[in-house]
């Protein structure tokens, strides 16, 4: 058997360039795509890191936020209770205004009436004038 070397048919040489051109794409078509699948794996740790600072963050500002009510709670309560404590003196203080100095006076001497004091003892102690420790002196009398 001789083996004879035919020369390759213009289709032969056609299909051969093509198959080369084919494997030459594919070569390149496969270098980009592990590139890609690189830089894809590079990005999505980036986005990983970048995930896990944000959380951190959110996570920041809500404690500070949860911290910041309750201070404001807390100065909301202390508020209310010095608004209480203000109403209650300003009432005090109304109810001092309304009591007339005088009639002290003339409280403590209808008890030292009571007690058996004289006009003079009356008069000297309570700042009245006779006229009035005597009325009074009488009243008592009177109601016994």
């Amino acid at each position: 058997m001789d083996l004879q070397l035919a020369a390759p048919s213009l289709v032969e040489i056609i299909i051969a360039v093509v198959l080369l051109g084919l494997i030459a794409v594919t070569c390149v078509l496969y270098a980009n795509l592990r590139r890609t699948a690189g830089l894809l794996k590079e990005l999505q740790g980036s986005m990983t890191s970048e995930l896990a600072v944000m959380s951190t963050k959110v996570t920041d500002a809500n404690n500070q936020q949860t911290e910041a009510q309750a201070r404001s709670l807390v100065i909301s309560k202390h508020l209310q209770r010095i608004e209480e404590k203000q109403q209650e003196l300003e009432s005090q203080v109304r109810d001092l205004k309304f009591q007339d100095p005088s009639l002290k006076l003339y409280q403590r001497a209808a008890d030292l009436v009571k007690k058996g004091a004289s006009i003079e003892e009356i008069i000297e102690s309570c700042d009245i004038p006779r006229a009035e420790a005597e009325m009074l002196v009488m009243v008592h009398k009177s109601q016994k």
